[in-house]
């Protein structure tokens, strides 16, 4: 008796132990099978960084591009047993000349090869852009605003909150004047009320100590190539290309137009961002 139960235990033990290395076989099978897969179709998924356009003292920034992590994705499809592109993992190809080592030049448009613009709102003193950002809350849209020293001080609470909303405030200093003190103090109150990447300057026109000097505080100058002063839905609509920054005074005609321009806009299957988004990498 104590022999066939010896007997009965090899067999069990032989069993298992067949049974367990088919498992192993089939798994390794169908692990070599995946990562084979995922090997030859990485490539259909890779998508390379775009290199900005940089031309004289002007610059359009590049796209970081992406590619396949195979160890990676194969970890992540290993435990459903097949591919499926929605596990795909990605590491970031990164664009070599960033708008971080350029900031020397005027930027003049976001990329185009995405449908994104921005509209971007000269702010002066005396102002009101309450039905702007009206409009754009109702849209759930974002956009860009440049405004002067004097209209933060009256409006800092206002100008808090479009950047926590996720806007982009730019710096106008005292009257366009980059030489005047107070650039560099709202460069510092702008600095710490929100997340925003960079600081910003602007310019319709080609000057090169506005360059320099905003180049010595870390800032980055913006000269857009659409700047419109009247008859703000006529021009947008002879103008707009994607990655467009668009210029736009505060006045009442832009007042009684701004919703009819987000809806044109949008309806052109564009995309309203603020400036950061427009120029992230």
């Amino acid at each position: 008796m104590k022999k066939f139960f010896e007997i009965i235990g090899i067999l069990t033990l032989m069993i298992g132990s067949f049974v367990y290395t088919e498992k192993v076989g089939t798994t390794a099978k169908l692990s070599d099978t995946l990562l084979t897969e995922i090997k030859s179709k990485k490539d259909g998924y890779k998508e390379n960084a775009i290199e900005p356009i940089i031309k004289d003292d002007t610059i359009i920034p590049g796209i970081n591009g992406k590619e396949v992590d195979v160890d990676k994705s194969y970890e992540a499809m290993s435990k459903i047993g097949y591919f499926d592109d929605k596990l795909l993992v990605y590491k970031p190809l990164k664009v070599e000349n960033t708008l971080d080592k350029n900031k020397d030049k005027y930027v003049i448009n976001g990329n185009n090869t995405k449908m994104d613009i921005t509209l971007l709102f000269k702010v002066s003193n005396k102002d009101d852009i309450t039905n702007i950002i009206k409009m754009l809350e109702s849209k759930e849209v974002k956009a860009t605003f440049f405004i002067e020293s004097k209209y933060l001080e009256k409006h800092h609470n206002q100008i808090i909150k479009l950047v926590q909303n996720g806007h982009t405030v730019g710096n106008l200093s005292n009257n366009e004047d980059y030489d005047d003190s107070d650039f560099v103090w709202m460069k510092t109150i702008l600095t710490n009320i929100g997340p925003q990447i960079y600081n910003y300057c602007y310019t319709e026109k080609p000057n090169k100590k506005i360059l320099r000097v905003c180049n010595i505080q870390n800032s980055v100058t913006i000269m857009p190539q659409i700047i419109i002063k009247n008859n703000p839905l006529l021009n947008i609509k002879k103008q707009i290309l994607p990655g467009s920054i668009i210029s736009l005074d505060v006045n009442s005609e832009l007042n009684n137009q701004i919703e009819v321009i987000l809806n044109y806009i949008t309806s052109k299957g564009y995309k309203l961002v603020s400036l950061e988004e427009l120029l992230k990498e």
